[in-house]
């Protein structure tokens, strides 16, 4: 009989993963409720990689940013960590910042499964939480199915050489959004494909991804994807 691997996993990366996540989502929800035009943040989060202290600079709030600080610091587990201050970068970055860290520290590990789907055609799901921690499953041949669990950053294998999203890929793909996750890759043996959000997820976006049928290629994908107002999709 076959024994499924499982792993949990937790380690600087997903440690970083998951407090980047949460401090966008952190300032996402400041930027609404303290109607600020933007956020600035300490370039130290990107340079160095570090996750305290966050200094951040709201611009043009109408409402005190003070308050939605305490309010929704304490929702994203974040208490202490940040400080309304000085900033230099324009926490939109951060955003593109998610899938350069998957790209650089996380990718090749799934490349390795990747490799062993090809070979079994058994798929692994690898996904990491708001929290830091992380877990991979395999599962059945050509499919695996979990009990979903609330996460922002999620990667499966793909049997085929080339990545290209199926039907339920792409409700995959719009559930993690939903949930106010940032990134899905479909790892492949060949070039992997990356879905992640540059906004908050929205409603014309889902309807448009929903309304898609199949999708050839990469270039048809990733011209798809930009026309939307919250999600790109890039290559790898």
């Amino acid at each position: 009989m076959h024994t499924k691997e499982q792993k949990l996993i937790e380690n600087s990366d997903t440690r970083y993963i998951g407090f980047l996540s949460r401090l966008i989502n952190f300032l996402e929800d400041i930027l609404e409720d303290a109607e600020c035009e933007t956020i600035y943040v300490s370039r130290n989060i990107i340079d160095h990689g570090v996750v305290e202290p966050v200094y951040i600079k709201p611009i043009n709030c109408f409402y005190d940013p003070g308050e939605s600080t305490k309010i929704f610091a304490d929702k994203w587990e974040l208490e202490g960590l940040v400080t309304i201050s000085h900033g230099d970068l324009d926490f939109k970055e951060l955003y593109y910042h998610i899938p350069r860290v998957y790209s650089l520290r996380i990718h090749y590990m799934l490349k390795d499964y990747a490799l062993k789907t090809m070979a079994s055609h058994r798929e692994y799901y690898f996904a990491i939480l708001f929290n830091g921690k992380a877990f991979l499953v395999e599962g059945e041949k050509n499919q695996v199915f979990i009990p979903y669990v609330r996460h922002c950053l999620s990667a499966h294998t793909h049997p085929a050489r080339i990545a290209i999203p199926s039907g339920q890929d792409l409700k995959t793909i719009t559930k993690t959004m939903l949930n106010r996750g940032f990134l899905h890759a479909i790892e492949s043996i060949g070039q992997s494909l990356v879905f992640y959000r540059i906004a908050p997820f929205t409603e014309d976006d889902l309807i448009t991804i929903m309304k898609l049928g199949s999708l050839d290629n990469y270039r048809e994908i990733i011209n798809t994807f930009r026309k939307l107002k919250s999600l790109r999709a890039m290559v790898i």
